[in-house]
C-alpha cells in the first residue's frame, strides 16, 4: 500500500547552520486528490502532481457544450440538450474542491531557524493545514500567500504540508464573472523558506518585506528610498522555541550596477525587539543615474538589503531597481522619462493550450518572444495580476505592465466582498511593488457590465488605497465599457474598451454610437472630453478563426458574437481599420489589443472550436500566428518584413480576386505564377492591396518581393488552388 512518506521526496538539505536565507523549490512530489477530503483521509489512491498544476487542464478548454443552460441543460450541438447532474461543472468545466498533499522533512540543524511556506497562487481559496494545523485561507485566485511554519513543525521529523485548493464561484471573491475561465489548483510555484530568527519579514502580504521608492530622479542624480521591515522571532506562547530577546541589528543596503558594482550604501543600527516588526527607512543617492528606459534600454540596478548580527549577514534580500518616471500629458501623450513613448500594447491571459493556468517560465518566455518580434511594448495582464516570472522578465526585456485587482463585470455591496476586493489591491500593489516595468495599477474592468451598479465611493477608496500605499509615479487607471459614467471619473487615467467591427456598440446611447468605425475617431473625441485628458484603447479587436475564411471583400459574419463562422479575413480587415483610426489620434496616450493569444472560455461556443476566445492574433497553442499580427509587425518592429494574408484560405472559388500584403519595405511587387502583377508602396498602415488578380485553375504561386531602401530584398510566398 503506497504511503505519502514513501511517495513523496524529503527536501534535499546540506546538513549545516544556514548563515543567511535559503529558499528551496517546493514544487516537485505533491499527491493530489480531486474532490472533497481532509486532513486525514488516506493518499493511498491519490495522483502524483508537480508544481504548477490545475485540475482544469483538460476540461477547462472544448468543453463549451456543458455548459449549462438556465433550465439546467447543457448544450450538446446547437439546438441539442441534455440534464447534467453534477453542479460543480454548470459552468462547462470543474469548479469544486481538490486537495494536495506533501512531506517536507526539518533536519536538526534548522532547530534555531524561523520555517516559512509560500505559495505564488492558488485558484481560488486556499486552506494551508500542517501536522493537521490549520495555518489560514487565503482568498482570491492571483496573488501570493506565506504562512510561518515554525511553530507548528517537528525537528529532525517528516511533516505534512496539505492545502486545500477550490475555484468554487463565491459572491464575495472576485471575478465573480467575467469572458474567462477561473481554473483551480496550485497553478503557479511554492518555496519553502528558511531564515535567521531575525529577519525581513515574508509576512507582510507575501511581499520581498522590501519597498523601493525613487523619489527624485535628475539627469546627475537619483534619491531613493528603501523600505525594510525587518522583524524579531515569532511570539513564545507560539513557539516551540525558547523565548527571544532583544537584538541589536545592523541593515545593510547596497544598490549595484550591472557589473556589480556597488554605487551606493547605507547602514542603519536598530535593536528590535522579540516579537517586533520595525520599519528601517534609508535614503541612498545614485550619481549619474542610468535610466530604465523602456524596450530601448531597459537597465536595471540590484538592491541588496542585509540584515547583519555581530556583523554576520544572518539574511539577504535582493530586489530589481528601474529608475525611470511615467507621466500622460496632454500634447505629447504618454512620457517615459519624460520622453514621448509608444505604447503598442496587447493583452494577454494566462493561458495555454493543456496547461490552463499552469504555466511554467518556458511558456513565458515563449510568450514575451512572440510579443517582442511583433514589436509591442506593453502588455496589460487582464484582468488580474499574473506571475513572479512574468513581471521578471517584463523587467528585464522593457516592457511596461499594467496589472489590475480581479474586479471584472460586478461587485457585491456587502463588506465581506469589499473587504477581499480591499486585500487584494493590497497584496497586487505590495507583492509587485519593486517591478520597475509596472506603469499602471488597474481597479476595474467593464465594471457596469453586468447587474450590479458600480459604487463611486468604493472604486474612489481603492484608488485612494493604490496611492497611499504607492506614492510613486505609477498611474492609477481603469477599464471602462460605458461612456457618460461618474466612475469614468475615479481613476486617474480611465482608459477604454471598444470593439468597432464586432459588437454593436450601443453605449452610449446618448450619443447614437451603433460600434461603426465611421464613428470610432469621434467616440474617442468625446471620451476624451469626457474624463478632460487623452486616454487609451484598453481593449480593441474582433473574433477570427484561422480555420475558417472568406472571399471577395471582407464581410461582417452574421451573427459575429458568438456565432459559428468567424473568418480570419475580417479579423485582419477590423484590426487594420482600428490602427488607422488610433495610429495618429491626438486624444489617445496609447492602445492594448485584445487579445494577444486565443484563450479558453467556456462560457463561448463560436467558431470551429467551442470553449475558445477567438479574439487572439495568435492561436491559443502558440503555433499560428494570425494575420493581424503581421499588420502589427509591419508598423511596430522596424525589421524589414513582407507577409502575404489570407495564406490559409488555400482553396479557392474565385477567380478574380484581392491579394493584400503586409510590408514595412520600400516598394512590394507582387507575382502571381512567375508573372508580374504590379509594385506599389505601403499605405500609412503598411498595406499593399492588389486588386482584381487573376487565378489560374488549380495551383497558383503567390510570391511578395519587398525592396529595402538599403537595395535588400525580401520575398514572401504561399499557394493558392482555385478549384
Amino acid at each position: 500500500m503506497k504511503k505519502i512518506v514513501c511517495l513523496l521526496s524529503f527536501i534535499i538539505i546540506p546538513f549545516c547552520i544556514l548563515a543567511q536565507r535559503v529558499s528551496y523549490s517546493l514544487n516537485d512530489s505533491w499527491l493530489f486528490f480531486k474532490g472533497q477530503a481532509n486532513v486525514m483521509t488516506p493518499t493511498d489512491n491519490w495522483q502524483e502532481v508537480t508544481l504548477p498544476h490545475s485540475w482544469n487542464m483538460e476540461d477547462g478548454q472544448y468543453s463549451g457544450k456543458n455548459r449549462l443552460d438556465d433550465n439546467g441543460h447543457a448544450q450538446i450541438q446547437r439546438g441539442d440538450t441534455v440534464s447534467i447532474v453534477d453542479p460543480a461543472i454548470k459552468f462547462g468545466y470543474y469548479r469544486g474542491v481538490g486537495w494536495y498533499a506533501r512531506i517536507i522533512n526539518i533536519p536538526v540543524e534548522w532547530e534555531k531557524k524561523r520555517i516559512f511556506v509560500r505559495f505564488e497562487a492558488a485558484g481560488q481559496v486556499a486552506r494551508v493545514h500542517v501536522n493537521g494545523q490549520m495555518l489560514g485561507e487565503h482568498r482570491g485566485a492571483f496573488t501570493a500567500f506565506c504562512y510561518e511554519l515554525t511553530p507548528y513543525i517537528i525537528i529532525g521529523k517528516a511533516n505534512e504540508l496539505r492545502v486545500e485548493v477550490d475555484n468554487i464561484q463565491r459572491q464575495d471573491i472576485p471575478p465573480l464573472s467575467g469572458d474567462f475561465n477561473v481554473n483551480g489548483g496550485l497553478y503557479r510555484p511554492a518555496q519553502l523558506i528558511v531564515t535567521d530568527q531575525v529577519c525581513v519579514s515574508p509576512l507582510d502580504y507575501a511581499s520581498s518585506g522590501v519597498y523601493i521608492t525613487t523619489r527624485k530622479l535628475d539627469v546627475d542624480k537619483a534619491t531613493v528610498e528603501i523600505r525594510s521591515l525587518v522583524n524579531n522571532g515569532v511570539h513564545a506562547a507560539m513557539s516551540n522555541k525558547p523565548e527571544v530577546s532583544a537584538e541589536d541589528v545592523v541593515v545593510e543596503t547596497v544598490i549595484k550596477d550591472t557589473a556589480g558594482n556597488a554605487v551606493a550604501t547605507k547602514r542603519t543600527f536598530r535593536t528590535i525587539e522579540p516579537d517586533c516588526t520595525k520599519e528601517i527607512i534609508q535614503e541612498l543617492k545614485i550619481e549619474n543615474p542610468h535610466l530604465w528606459n523602456g524596450r530601448k534600454d531597459p537597465y536595471l540596478y540590484q538592491v541588496e538589503v542585509n540584515v547583519l548580527r555581530n556583523e554576520k549577514i544572518v539574511d539577504r534580500i535582493i530586489q530589481p531597481l528601474g529608475l525611470r518616471i511615467f507621466r500622460i500629458d496632454s500634447a505629447l501623450g504618454f512620457l517615459l522619462n519624460e520622453q514621448p513613448y509608444p505604447v503598442y500594447g496587447v493583452g494577454r491571459h494566462q493561458d495555454f493550450k493543456d496547461k490552463a493556468w499552469a504555466l511554467t517560465e518556458e511558456e513565458n518566455e515563449l510568450d514575451y518572444s512572440i510579443i517582442k518580434e511583433m514589436g509591442a511594448t506593453a502588455i496589460r495582464f487582464a484582468h488580474y495580476p499574473q506571475s513572479q516570472n512574468m513581471h521578471d522578465i517584463a523587467d528585464r526585456e522593457g516592457f511596461l505592465v499594467w496589472d489590475e485587482i480581479p474586479l471584472v463585470n460586478e461587485i457585491r455591496q456587502d463588506y465581506g466582498a469589499r473587504q477581499n476586493v480591499w486585500i487584494m489591491m493590497k497584496e497586487m500593489v505590495k507583492q509587485l511593488y519593486n517591478h520597475p516595468s509596472v506603469a499602471w495599477w488597474g481597479i476595474y474592468n467593464e465594471i457596469e457590465n453586468l447587474y450590479t451598479p458600480p459604487s463611486e465611493e468604493f472604486l474612489i477608496k481603492l484608488r485612494d488605497g493604490i496611492r497611499a500605499l504607492d506614492p510613486s509615479c505609477r498611474i492609477i487607471t481603469g477599464a471602462s465599457d460605458h461612456g457618460l459614467r461618474a466612475h469614468n471619473l475615479v481613476p486617474e487615467a480611465t482608459c477604454f474598451n471598444n470593439y468597432p467591427g464586432w459588437y454593436h456598440g450601443n453605449y452610449p446611447k446618448e450619443e447614437g454610437y451603433t460600434g461603426e468605425h465611421s464613428q470610432f475617431s469621434k467616440w474617442i473625441q468625446n471620451r476624451a472630453k469626457e474624463i478632460g485628458m487623452r486616454t487609451a484603447i484598453s481593449e480593441y479587436g474582433a473574433g477570427g478563426d484561422y480555420n475558417q475564411h472568406s472571399e471577395g471583400k471582407p464581410y461582417k459574419p452574421q451573427p459575429a458574437h458568438g456565432g459559428p463562422f468567424q473568418p480570419e479575413e475580417w479579423l485582419a480587415y477590423v484590426h487594420e481599420e482600428d490602427w488607422r483610426i488610433m495610429k495618429d489620434n491626438d486624444n489617445l496616450w496609447g492602445t492594448f489589443l485584445w487579445a494577444m493569444f486565443d484563450f479558453a472560455s467556456c462560457m463561448r461556443n463560436e467558431g470551429s472550436v467551442p470553449s475558445i476566445n477567438t479574439k487572439g492574433i495568435v492561436s491559443q497553442d502558440r503555433t499560428i500566428r494570425k494575420d493581424p499580427y503581421y499588420m502589427y509587425k509591419a508598423n511596430w518592429n522596424n525589421e524589414p518584413m513582407v507577409y502575404i494574408a489570407s495564406r490559409r484560405a488555400i482553396k479557392r472559388k474565385l477567380a478574380v480576386t484581392d491579394i493584400k500584403v503586409y510590408s514595412n519595405c520600400q516598394v512590394i511587387t507582387l507575382k502571381v505564377n512567375g508573372e508580374t502583377v504590379g509594385c506599389m508602396q505601403p499605405d500609412d498602415i503598411k498595406v499593399c492591396f492588389f486588386n482584381n488578380v487573376l487565378l489560374k485553375k488549380g495551383s497558383n504561386q503567390i510570391e511578395a518581393i519587398g525592396s529595402t531602401v538599403q537595395g535588400n530584398e525580401l520575398v514572401d510566398t504561399c499557394e493558392w488552388i482555385l478549384e
